[in-house]
């Protein structure tokens, strides 16, 4: 995406909006939001592994430990790149609209993300969580980057980072966010490895 940043969006598109025009803060934030996106992901796709795994008793506690560091580091790198992003998102927003930050819903959604995965970090840090009660509220977690990424232009249909609305996506969102609970709701016992695991 960044080698093709001056030619994403043709000039010739028109009317194209001016918050666009700008390829290089469109290259730089929208690549830091979704690769932080990405690494998030990653934690509740391993969480959600981990979960099930347990729930079926079929994850040793060596594999647990493992899982439950990666899900960590990935939570580490999604929270940097995404406070990159929404730094840039800021600096992008003053030079477009002339305002750092103006509390449109996808920023203050941005943020609800960003200070929902500092807080499961800290918690996990000062072992104010458990590392059972971790990977549930990872798992969890995902469901703000979902409200964030797609629920503000699927569910809200509002504000600056609107640039056209769809149907259809609030009942997959929904779809989305009761299966997660579900799956949460089912796996949320403690668990319990035999004695001879490491």
């Amino acid at each position: 995406m960044m080698m093709f940043a001056n030619g994403m969006l043709s000039s010739s598109i028109s009317p194209l909006m001016p918050v666009l025009r700008d390829n290089f803060w469109l290259s730089t934030h929208v690549s830091t939001i979704i690769l932080s996106y990405a690494a998030l992901a990653l934690s509740w796709l391993v969480a959600n592994i981990t979960l099930i795994k347990m729930r079926f008793k079929t994850l040793s506690k060596k594999d647990y430990r493992y899982n439950e560091s990666l899900i960590y580091t990935c939570m580490k790198v999604g929270i940097v790149l995404l406070a990159a992003g929404i730094i840039l998102g800021g600096v992008w927003a003053d030079y477009s609209w002339g305002r750092f930050w103006g509390w449109d819903p996808k920023e203050t959604w941005s943020l609800i993300v960003l200070l929902f995965y500092m807080a499961i970090m800290h918690g996990k840090y000062t072992s104010w969580i458990t590392t059972h009660r971790f990977v549930l509220l990872s798992a969890a977690g995902f469901m703000t980057v979902m409200m964030a990424w797609f629920g503000v232009n699927y569910i809200l249909a509002s504000g600056l980072h609107s640039y056209g609305f769809s149907e259809g996506g609030a009942i997959f969102l929904s779809s989305f966010f009761l299966i997660q609970t579900i799956i949460i709701f089912i796996c949320s016992v403690k668990p319990e490895f035999k004695e001879h695991e490491a």
